[in-house]
């Protein structure tokens, strides 16, 4: 039987996919050169014409290639340019990041705020949290689009255990588990250097840019119950926000 012959589909082109995106990104294949022939992917991965060009499709929407008729997959990028955009329109959209993205749990702890950590989640020091790290994507096989910490109250922990808790914002699977109701929230965006404790995860260098994005939830008698502090790398997440002047209703 052929390696991984035993593959469904679905995985097998993902598979293929993941395979070539190291191959570029290790510069095995230079940008401005040529992927090898489907015939040629289709020998070395035993795997079907359909298979490798969906493979190649993901790829493409990556922005790692261009397809040209007669000639064949040329390499564009060596990383993909930019992975995401977020437009903000409304309320409820300035308070979440895109149904298209996701997160990815990595860890998740009770935590005591020092007073470094006070100081970025302005709150008192000593203060007891719930850390949920993860990394956000949009796609398994593409480069991450940012690393997220949530801090939640203590009491509020049970939101990791949610079978929607990747792709539901935590602020909303605490009104519905708890009936805590976000009264008013503040957004902070920011530009640092890349912290080296999740540098690696994100597969960028320390100090390098990074763009940070914190939000702070307010219950009841200005209470503060959530925070999130996401970081991107430079160059995987624009934010834009499309505002309009509210028309006066006419007497």
């Amino acid at each position: 039987m052929a390696p991984n012959a035993s593959k469904p589909r679905s995985s097998r082109y993902r598979d293929i996919a993941t395979r070539l995106q190291k191959d570029i990104r290790l510069g095995k294949v230079e940008v401005g050169h040529l992927l090898p022939t489907e015939t040629a992917l289709m020998e070395k991965y035993s795997a079907s014409r359909q298979t490798v060009r969906e493979a190649l499709r993901i790829l493409r929407d990556q922005g790692l290639i261009v397809r040209r008729a007669g000639l064949g997959s040329v390499v564009i990028a060596s990383e993909p340019p930019v992975l995401f955009t977020h437009s903000v329109t409304s309320l409820s959209e300035w308070l979440r990041y895109s149904n298209e993205t996701y997160r990815d749990v990595v860890t998740h702890r009770d935590i005591t705020a020092d007073p470094k950590l006070a100081a970025l989640l302005k709150c008192e020091p000593g203060k007891h949290w719930f850390l949920i790290e993860a990394i956000r994507r949009s796609d398994q096989f593409a480069a991450p689009l940012g690393w997220t910490e949530i801090y939640v109250l203590r009491k509020f922990a049970g939101v990791v255990k949610r079978s929607d808790h990747g792709r539901t914002p935590v602020h909303e699977q605490v009104a519905k588990m708890f009936g805590q109701v976000t009264e008013h929230a503040l957004m902070e965006i920011f530009v640092r250097g890349m912290p080296a404790a999740i540098a690696k995860p994100l597969g960028v260098a320390t100090g390098s840019p990074a763009l940070t994005v914190v939000r702070r939830y307010y219950g009841l008698h200005d209470e503060l119950f959530e925070v999130t502090v996401t970081t991107h790398p430079e160059g995987r997440y624009t934010y834009t926000m499309d505002m309009h002047r509210a028309l006066r209703q006419r007497l």
